[in-house]
């Protein structure tokens, strides 16, 4: 062998183990990951924040379940402001003792007002009968004058004869023409008498009580109709009064509301949620939307897996994973959700537990997987993990490093 043919042998070898090298270090995540499991089952953490300022109350401390209740903690405060709560109680108070009042001036006119309808209604039939009487008297002593009068024409005529005989004198004659004439003056009177009692009483008919001597008798109606007309005011009144007791009592209820919640207020979670973390110990003083305690959805159930920058390019949304979780020998099929190249991978505070494989210059994906029973009870959060993407081989990730 010549020494040109030894020298391109040894190039060769040489190029071979760099390029056997480049493909260790290529391949180097992918192989560790294999042996070392470095992903970790994990999922989203949520923060509970006090919903008002006091004290942290019976919380529930890392690992206890929320039960169906959904509360994880209370947020109490015996110092709560009671000044909205006392305002809003003077102003039903207030309010009631209006209504009440004005009921009292209600019932009080009603009781007037059938005072007023039985004394009216007294007065009108003892009108009604007096006129009745009176009607009744006007006709009675019409026909006796009538009578009289017919007996006076009559005397009269006779003595006209005797007079004209020369048996009675003329004196005689003529007192009874006066007779006559006074007995004519006196039914006429009585014509009248019977037309003024007949009109009253057909204007009694229509309420309207006139009095013998023409004046106004209606003054029990009017009084009656004074008295209704006050009470259909005043039930006006009792209305609005019964309305503004009745927003007092409203703002008093949202008072109480608003006291009772600024006295003591539950934060209240998902049922069935594990508590993570526990942010405000008990007794610790909160103010409103301060952070008291971590959770847990063991429901939603994904892996954090720490991948190289070139692998992730090479996965997209939905594509299949399988997942080895730590004491199982069986894979579980899962689906990519997301991917973060390694400038900007999710931490702790997003995800309750991350990849122990995690460190400067690896890209992140993570896996989703169908929780079942077991895990929504024993909530593997933390446990390491193996993941591998079937659709992605070591030579794809060679061929991609080298853009090939």
């Amino acid at each position: 062998m010549t020494i040109r043919g030894m020298s391109r042998r040894r190039i060769a070898v040489v190029g071979f183990a760099f390029a056997l090298l480049y493909a260790l270090w290529i391949a180097w995540p992918y192989l560790a990951a294999i042996v070392v499991r470095d992903a970790a089952v994990t999922t989203w953490v949520s923060v509970a924040a006090a919903p008002i300022g006091g004290y942290t109350t019976n919380p529930l401390y890392p690992g206890a379940r929320v039960g169906a209740d959904g509360r994880i903690a209370t947020i109490a405060d015996s110092r709560a402001d009671q000044r909205e709560l006392a305002r809003a109680h003077a102003e039903l108070v207030h309010a009631t003792a209006n209504a009440t009042a004005q009921q009292l001036l209600v019932d009080g006119l009603r009781s007037g007002i059938e005072a007023r309808e039985k004394h009216a209604t007294g007065y009108a039939a003892t009108f009604g009968q007096d006129l009745d009487s009176a009607i009744a008297g006007a006709k009675a002593s019409l026909v006796s004058l009538q009578q009289r009068l017919k007996l006076a024409q009559a005397e009269a005529d006779r003595l006209a004869k005797l007079k004209a005989s020369g048996l009675v004198s003329q004196s005689a004659l003529d007192t009874t023409h006066a007779n006559v004439a006074t007995l004519e003056q006196q039914i006429a009177e009585a014509n009248a008498a019977l037309a003024r009692v007949s009109k009253r009483q057909r204007a009694s008919s229509s309420g309207v009580f006139l009095l013998e001597d023409g004046n106004n008798g209606n003054a029990a109606f009017q009084n009656l109709t004074d008295a209704k007309l006050r009470l259909v005011q005043a039930e006006a009144s009792l209305t609005q009064y019964a309305a503004e007791r009745e927003a007092a009592q409203g703002v008093l209820d949202a008072a109480q509301k608003a006291y009772d919640k600024s006295r003591s207020l539950d934060i209240a979670v998902p049922p069935g949620a594990m508590v993570w973390s526990l942010i405000s110990g008990p007794g610790a003083a909160v103010q409103p939307g301060s952070p008291v305690v971590s959770w847990v959805d063991c429901r939603v159930l994904l892996v954090d897996a720490p991948v190289s920058d070139v692998e992730i390019s090479l996965l997209r949304g939905g594509a299949a994973a399988d997942v080895v979780i730590e004491g199982e020998r069986k894979a579980r099929r899962g689906s990519v959700m997301l991917t973060r190249g390694s400038a900007g991978t999710l931490g702790l505070p997003d995800l309750a537990a991350v990849a122990k494989g995690r460190r400067p210059g690896l890209g992140q994906v993570i896996v989703k997987l169908d929780a079942g029973a077991d895990d929504m009870r024993d909530c593997p959060i933390g446990h390491a993990a193996y993941v591998d993407f079937p659709d992605v081989g070591i030579l794809q990730i060679i061929r991609g490093r080298l853009r090939l």
